[in-house]
Protein backbone atom coordinates (compact mmCIF):
# COMPACT_ATOMS: atom_id res chain seq x y z
CA UNK A 1 0.00 0.00 0.00
CA UNK A 2 2.87 2.64 1.29
CA UNK A 3 4.18 2.32 -2.35
CA UNK A 4 1.73 3.47 -3.71
CA UNK A 5 1.39 6.82 -2.09
CA UNK A 6 4.03 9.11 -4.12
CA UNK A 7 7.16 10.39 -2.46
CA UNK A 8 5.91 14.32 -2.74
CA UNK A 9 2.89 13.03 -0.46
CA UNK A 10 4.59 12.08 1.95
CA UNK A 11 5.92 13.42 5.55
CA UNK A 12 9.17 12.24 7.69
CA UNK A 13 8.65 10.12 9.72
CA UNK A 14 9.16 12.37 12.94
CA UNK A 15 5.97 14.11 11.98
CA UNK A 16 4.78 10.67 13.43
CA UNK A 17 5.49 12.29 17.24
CA UNK A 18 3.75 15.79 16.00
CA UNK A 19 0.82 14.00 14.63
CA UNK A 20 0.03 11.71 18.03
CA UNK A 21 0.75 14.20 20.06
CA UNK A 22 -1.99 16.96 18.59
CA UNK A 23 -4.53 14.58 18.62
CA UNK A 24 -3.96 13.53 22.39
CA UNK A 25 -3.67 16.69 23.85
CA UNK A 26 -6.71 19.16 22.97
CA UNK A 27 -9.85 20.11 24.44
CA UNK A 28 -9.79 17.72 27.57
CA UNK A 29 -6.47 19.37 29.36
CA UNK A 30 -8.25 22.50 29.63
CA UNK A 31 -10.72 20.23 32.52
CA UNK A 32 -10.31 16.32 32.63
CA UNK A 33 -8.60 17.38 36.25
CA UNK A 34 -11.92 16.65 38.23
CA UNK A 35 -12.86 13.40 36.45
CA UNK A 36 -10.10 11.52 36.71
CA UNK A 37 -10.05 12.89 40.78
CA UNK A 38 -13.12 11.19 41.33
CA UNK A 39 -12.20 8.10 42.42
CA UNK A 40 -8.51 7.79 42.89
CA UNK A 41 -8.87 11.65 44.39
CA UNK A 42 -5.28 13.19 44.20
CA UNK A 43 -3.29 9.99 43.95
CA UNK A 44 -4.76 9.47 40.38
CA UNK A 45 -1.64 11.53 38.64
CA UNK A 46 -0.09 8.09 39.43
CA UNK A 47 -3.44 6.24 37.04
CA UNK A 48 -2.30 8.35 34.57
CA UNK A 49 0.97 6.71 34.28
CA UNK A 50 -0.33 3.54 33.68
CA UNK A 51 -2.62 4.71 31.42
CA UNK A 52 0.13 5.96 28.75
CA UNK A 53 2.06 2.91 29.88
CA UNK A 54 -0.98 0.48 28.33
CA UNK A 55 -1.34 3.32 25.53
CA UNK A 56 2.03 2.42 24.50
CA UNK A 57 1.22 -1.70 24.14
CA UNK A 58 -1.72 -0.96 22.18
CA UNK A 59 0.79 1.44 20.19
CA UNK A 60 3.29 -1.41 19.98
CA UNK A 61 -0.08 -3.95 18.60
CA UNK A 62 -0.91 -1.30 15.56
CA UNK A 63 2.68 -0.66 14.39
CA UNK A 64 3.06 -4.71 14.27
CA UNK A 65 0.09 -4.95 12.21
CA UNK A 66 0.69 -2.15 9.94
CA UNK A 67 4.58 -3.05 9.68
CA UNK A 68 3.47 -7.04 8.76
CA UNK A 69 1.03 -5.95 5.79
CA UNK A 70 2.80 -2.57 4.56
CA UNK A 71 -0.66 -0.92 4.81
CA UNK A 72 -3.19 1.13 6.43
CA UNK A 73 -6.26 0.07 8.39
CA UNK A 74 -8.33 -1.08 5.45
CA UNK A 75 -5.43 -3.19 4.08
CA UNK A 76 -5.71 -4.84 7.36
CA UNK A 77 -8.89 -5.40 8.35
CA UNK A 78 -9.13 -7.02 4.66
CA UNK A 79 -6.58 -9.29 5.49
CA UNK A 80 -8.05 -10.34 8.76
CA UNK A 81 -12.12 -10.58 7.62
CA UNK A 82 -12.17 -10.62 4.03
CA UNK A 83 -13.50 -7.90 1.53
CA UNK A 84 -17.12 -7.02 2.49
CA UNK A 85 -17.01 -7.44 6.21
CA UNK A 86 -13.54 -5.67 6.37
CA UNK A 87 -15.44 -3.28 4.32
CA UNK A 88 -18.23 -2.63 6.62
CA UNK A 89 -15.32 -2.27 10.06
CA UNK A 90 -13.34 0.18 7.82
CA UNK A 91 -16.55 1.92 7.64
CA UNK A 92 -17.45 1.96 11.22
CA UNK A 93 -13.74 3.34 11.74
CA UNK A 94 -14.53 6.45 9.16
CA UNK A 95 -17.99 7.44 11.17
CA UNK A 96 -15.75 7.61 14.71
CA UNK A 97 -13.25 9.71 12.99
CA UNK A 98 -16.05 12.36 11.88
CA UNK A 99 -17.65 12.23 15.38
CA UNK A 100 -13.95 12.76 16.96
CA UNK A 101 -14.10 15.34 14.81
CA UNK A 102 -17.65 16.84 15.98
CA UNK A 103 -17.23 16.53 19.57
CA UNK A 104 -13.86 18.31 19.31
CA UNK A 105 -15.22 20.81 17.62
CA UNK A 106 -18.49 21.37 19.72
CA UNK A 107 -16.05 21.66 23.22
CA UNK A 108 -14.17 23.90 21.87
CA UNK A 109 -17.35 25.91 21.01
CA UNK A 110 -18.59 25.68 24.66
CA UNK A 111 -15.43 26.86 25.88
CA UNK A 112 -15.71 30.18 23.81
CA UNK A 113 -19.49 30.41 24.40
CA UNK A 114 -19.14 30.09 28.42
CA UNK A 115 -15.82 32.23 28.66
CA UNK A 116 -15.74 34.76 26.34
CA UNK A 117 -18.71 35.34 24.25
CA UNK A 118 -22.25 34.14 25.60
CA UNK A 119 -24.21 35.85 22.85
CA UNK A 120 -21.82 34.51 19.94
CA UNK A 121 -23.66 34.19 16.70
CA UNK A 122 -22.35 30.26 17.12
CA UNK A 123 -23.85 29.97 13.36
CA UNK A 124 -21.27 32.12 11.59
CA UNK A 125 -18.75 31.12 13.89
CA UNK A 126 -19.03 27.77 12.65
CA UNK A 127 -18.82 28.20 9.25
CA UNK A 128 -15.82 30.28 9.08
CA UNK A 129 -14.53 27.41 11.43
CA UNK A 130 -15.93 25.39 9.04
CA UNK A 131 -14.14 26.77 5.70
CA UNK A 132 -10.78 26.81 7.07
CA UNK A 133 -11.12 23.40 7.74
CA UNK A 134 -12.18 22.52 4.21
CA UNK A 135 -9.58 24.79 2.71
CA UNK A 136 -7.02 23.19 5.16
CA UNK A 137 -8.02 19.19 4.54
CA UNK A 138 -8.74 19.71 0.92
CA UNK A 139 -4.96 21.10 0.30
CA UNK A 140 -3.54 17.31 1.10
CA UNK A 141 -2.01 15.55 4.03
CA UNK A 142 1.10 17.79 3.73
CA UNK A 143 -0.54 20.33 4.79
CA UNK A 144 -2.62 19.16 7.93
CA UNK A 145 1.07 17.38 9.02
CA UNK A 146 2.33 20.87 8.82
CA UNK A 147 -0.91 22.59 11.03
CA UNK A 148 0.00 19.35 13.58
CA UNK A 149 3.69 20.70 13.71
CA UNK A 150 2.56 24.12 14.38
CA UNK A 151 -0.62 22.89 17.02
CA UNK A 152 2.01 21.18 19.24
CA UNK A 153 5.11 23.82 18.92
CA UNK A 154 3.62 27.36 19.35
CA UNK A 155 0.87 26.38 22.20
CA UNK A 156 4.05 24.96 24.02
CA UNK A 157 4.79 28.75 25.72
CA UNK A 158 1.39 28.09 27.29
CA UNK A 159 3.21 25.49 29.82
CA UNK A 160 5.44 28.35 31.05
CA UNK A 161 2.60 29.87 32.87
CA UNK A 162 1.85 27.02 35.11
CA UNK A 163 4.38 28.85 37.34
CA UNK A 164 1.51 31.19 38.50
CA UNK A 165 -0.80 28.27 40.30
CA UNK A 166 2.73 27.14 41.59
CA UNK A 167 3.46 30.23 43.65
CA UNK A 168 0.15 29.38 45.61
CA UNK A 169 0.62 26.03 45.77
CA UNK A 170 -0.21 23.40 48.96
CA UNK A 171 1.63 20.13 48.67
CA UNK A 172 0.33 18.29 51.70
CA UNK A 173 -2.87 18.16 49.00
CA UNK A 174 -1.09 15.28 47.73
CA UNK A 175 -0.08 13.74 50.83
CA UNK A 176 -0.20 10.60 51.56
CA UNK A 177 0.61 9.06 48.28
CA UNK A 178 -0.69 5.62 47.48
CA UNK A 179 -4.12 6.18 49.67
CA UNK A 180 -6.08 4.71 47.37
CA UNK A 181 -6.91 0.79 46.43
CA UNK A 182 -5.62 -0.66 43.17
CA UNK A 183 -9.62 -0.90 42.37
CA UNK A 184 -9.98 3.14 42.74
CA UNK A 185 -6.44 3.72 40.48
CA UNK A 186 -7.28 1.43 38.18
CA UNK A 187 -10.82 3.39 37.78
CA UNK A 188 -9.31 6.18 37.02
CA UNK A 189 -7.21 4.99 34.68
CA UNK A 190 -10.37 4.16 32.82
CA UNK A 191 -10.99 7.59 32.80
CA UNK A 192 -7.99 8.87 32.14
CA UNK A 193 -7.66 7.38 29.07
CA UNK A 194 -10.20 8.77 28.02
CA UNK A 195 -7.99 12.02 27.04
CA UNK A 196 -5.34 9.72 25.51
CA UNK A 197 -7.55 8.67 22.31
CA UNK A 198 -6.89 10.13 18.93
CA UNK A 199 -3.71 8.02 18.11
CA UNK A 200 -5.36 5.81 16.78
CA UNK A 201 -5.22 7.53 13.81
CA UNK A 202 -1.90 6.51 12.79
CA UNK A 203 -3.65 3.34 11.63
CA UNK A 204 -4.29 5.57 8.48
CA UNK A 205 -1.29 8.07 8.65
CA UNK A 206 0.83 5.03 8.23
CA UNK A 207 1.60 4.66 4.58
CA UNK A 208 2.01 8.76 4.48
CA UNK A 209 5.24 8.32 6.39
CA UNK A 210 8.35 8.29 5.01
CA UNK A 211 10.39 5.09 6.05
CA UNK A 212 6.96 4.27 8.14
CA UNK A 213 8.81 1.45 10.28
CA UNK A 214 11.08 3.62 11.82
CA UNK A 215 8.05 6.07 12.69
CA UNK A 216 7.46 3.80 15.78
CA UNK A 217 10.11 5.26 17.92
CA UNK A 218 8.42 9.14 17.22
CA UNK A 219 4.56 7.69 17.59
CA UNK A 220 5.71 6.16 21.15
CA UNK A 221 7.59 9.37 21.92
CA UNK A 222 4.38 11.55 21.41
CA UNK A 223 2.63 9.27 23.94
CA UNK A 224 5.30 9.73 26.00
CA UNK A 225 5.29 13.87 26.05
CA UNK A 226 1.37 13.80 26.23
CA UNK A 227 1.49 11.54 29.56
CA UNK A 228 4.37 14.06 30.73
CA UNK A 229 1.60 16.81 30.36
CA UNK A 230 -0.93 15.26 31.41
CA UNK A 231 0.98 14.25 34.59
CA UNK A 232 2.76 17.73 35.06
CA UNK A 233 -0.38 19.88 34.63
CA UNK A 234 -3.01 17.14 37.63
CA UNK A 235 0.19 17.84 40.00
CA UNK A 236 0.24 21.59 39.41
CA UNK A 237 -3.92 21.41 39.79
CA UNK A 238 -3.62 19.24 42.63
CA UNK A 239 -1.14 21.11 44.59
CA UNK A 240 -3.58 24.51 43.82
CA UNK A 241 -7.21 23.09 44.31
CA UNK A 242 -8.58 21.63 47.22
CA UNK A 243 -10.91 17.96 46.77
CA UNK A 244 -13.79 19.98 47.34
CA UNK A 245 -12.73 23.32 44.60
CA UNK A 246 -11.47 20.65 42.60
CA UNK A 247 -15.10 19.49 42.32
CA UNK A 248 -16.59 22.06 41.74
CA UNK A 249 -14.06 23.60 38.91
CA UNK A 250 -15.52 22.54 35.11
CA UNK A 251 -12.44 23.53 33.46
CA UNK A 252 -9.57 23.58 36.30
CA UNK A 253 -6.80 24.37 33.99
CA UNK A 254 -8.32 27.52 32.43
CA UNK A 255 -9.50 28.44 35.78
CA UNK A 256 -5.41 28.51 36.69
CA UNK A 257 -4.83 30.73 33.68
CA UNK A 258 -6.93 33.11 35.38
CA UNK A 259 -4.39 34.20 37.82
CA UNK A 260 -1.56 34.95 35.55
CA UNK A 261 -0.58 38.84 35.81
CA UNK A 262 0.33 40.88 33.60
CA UNK A 263 0.67 44.97 33.02
CA UNK A 264 -0.79 44.42 29.52
CA UNK A 265 -3.49 42.00 30.16
CA UNK A 266 -6.28 41.88 32.74
CA UNK A 267 -7.89 38.55 31.44
CA UNK A 268 -4.78 35.84 30.56
CA UNK A 269 -7.23 32.94 30.31
CA UNK A 270 -8.46 34.79 26.86
CA UNK A 271 -5.33 34.70 25.26
CA UNK A 272 -5.29 31.06 26.17
CA UNK A 273 -8.67 29.83 24.89
CA UNK A 274 -7.46 31.50 21.32
CA UNK A 275 -4.03 30.21 21.71
CA UNK A 276 -6.22 26.54 22.30
CA UNK A 277 -7.75 27.25 18.47
CA UNK A 278 -4.06 26.08 17.43
CA UNK A 279 -4.03 22.69 19.33
CA UNK A 280 -7.77 21.75 18.32
CA UNK A 281 -7.49 23.38 14.89
CA UNK A 282 -5.18 20.38 13.50
CA UNK A 283 -6.79 17.84 15.77
CA UNK A 284 -10.06 18.21 13.49
CA UNK A 285 -8.25 18.38 10.42
CA UNK A 286 -6.80 15.13 11.13
CA UNK A 287 -9.96 13.48 12.39
CA UNK A 288 -11.57 14.41 9.34
CA UNK A 289 -8.80 13.52 6.35
CA UNK A 290 -9.00 10.19 7.94
CA UNK A 291 -12.62 9.91 8.07
CA UNK A 292 -11.94 11.11 4.16
CA UNK A 293 -9.07 8.48 3.44
CA UNK A 294 -10.81 5.75 4.93
CA UNK A 295 -14.03 6.06 2.83
CA UNK A 296 -11.60 6.48 -0.65
CA UNK A 297 -9.86 3.73 0.42
CA UNK A 298 -13.03 1.45 1.31
CA UNK A 299 -15.72 2.93 -1.32
CA UNK A 300 -13.53 5.03 -3.45
CA UNK A 301 -15.28 7.69 -2.78
CA UNK A 302 -13.38 11.23 -4.13
CA UNK A 303 -12.15 12.65 -0.64
CA UNK A 304 -12.49 16.55 -1.71
CA UNK A 305 -16.68 15.07 -2.01
CA UNK A 306 -16.91 13.19 0.76
CA UNK A 307 -15.10 16.16 2.92
CA UNK A 308 -18.27 18.65 1.95
CA UNK A 309 -20.70 15.54 2.88
CA UNK A 310 -18.67 15.06 6.44
CA UNK A 311 -18.44 19.35 6.96
CA UNK A 312 -22.30 19.45 6.17
CA UNK A 313 -23.01 16.56 9.05
CA UNK A 314 -20.51 18.61 11.34
CA UNK A 315 -21.97 21.59 10.94
CA UNK A 316 -25.54 20.41 11.45
CA UNK A 317 -24.65 18.20 14.48
CA UNK A 318 -22.98 21.47 16.27
CA UNK A 319 -26.38 23.46 15.76
CA UNK A 320 -28.27 20.22 17.38
CA UNK A 321 -26.40 19.73 20.14
CA UNK A 322 -26.97 22.89 22.39
CA UNK A 323 -27.12 22.42 26.39
CA UNK A 324 -24.57 21.74 28.79
CA UNK A 325 -26.13 18.57 29.32
CA UNK A 326 -25.86 17.09 25.48
CA UNK A 327 -22.43 18.43 25.10
CA UNK A 328 -21.32 16.14 28.17
CA UNK A 329 -23.90 12.73 27.15
CA UNK A 330 -22.24 13.11 23.43
CA UNK A 331 -18.70 13.60 24.70
CA UNK A 332 -18.90 10.52 27.05
CA UNK A 333 -20.84 8.50 24.36
CA UNK A 334 -17.98 8.60 21.94
CA UNK A 335 -15.12 8.61 24.59
CA UNK A 336 -16.35 5.33 25.55
CA UNK A 337 -16.55 4.47 21.96
CA UNK A 338 -12.80 5.28 21.87
CA UNK A 339 -12.22 3.20 25.29
CA UNK A 340 -13.69 0.05 23.65
CA UNK A 341 -12.05 0.14 20.10
CA UNK A 342 -8.98 0.81 21.85
CA UNK A 343 -8.83 -1.89 24.58
CA UNK A 344 -11.10 -4.17 23.59
CA UNK A 345 -10.69 -3.99 19.43
CA UNK A 346 -7.45 -3.55 18.98
CA UNK A 347 -6.23 -6.74 20.62
CA UNK A 348 -8.88 -9.07 19.22
CA UNK A 349 -7.87 -7.90 15.78
CA UNK A 350 -4.25 -7.82 16.36
CA UNK A 351 -5.07 -11.70 17.33
CA UNK A 352 -7.47 -12.34 14.25
CA UNK A 353 -5.17 -10.66 12.03
CA UNK A 354 -2.08 -12.88 12.92
CA UNK A 355 -4.14 -16.29 12.58
CA UNK A 356 -5.28 -15.38 9.19
CA UNK A 357 -1.75 -14.55 8.61
CA UNK A 358 -0.16 -17.28 9.90
CA UNK A 359 -3.24 -19.28 7.71
CA UNK A 360 -2.43 -17.87 4.57
CA UNK A 361 1.64 -19.15 4.52
CA UNK A 362 0.58 -22.43 5.53
CA UNK A 363 -1.44 -22.66 2.57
Amino acid sequence: MSSNIKERYKVSAGMAFFLIHTMQVGIGLLGYQRYIAKNAEYDSWISIIITGLSIHLILWMMYTMLNKENGDLVAIHARAYGQRLGKFFSFLFAVYFLLMAVTVLRSYLEVVQVWMFPDMNQPFFLLVFITLIYYTVSAGFRTVAGIAFFGVTLPLVLILFLYFPLQYSDWDYLQPVFNHSIKDILLSSKVATLEFIGFEVILILYPFLKNAEKSQKWSHYGILFSTFLYVVVAVVSFSYFSQEQLGRTIWATLSMFKIAEFPFVERFEYIAIMIWALITFPNICISLWCAGRTLKRTFSIRQRSSLIGMLLIVYTLQLLITDREMVDMFMTAVSRLGFYLIYFYTPFLFIIFHLQSRRRRER
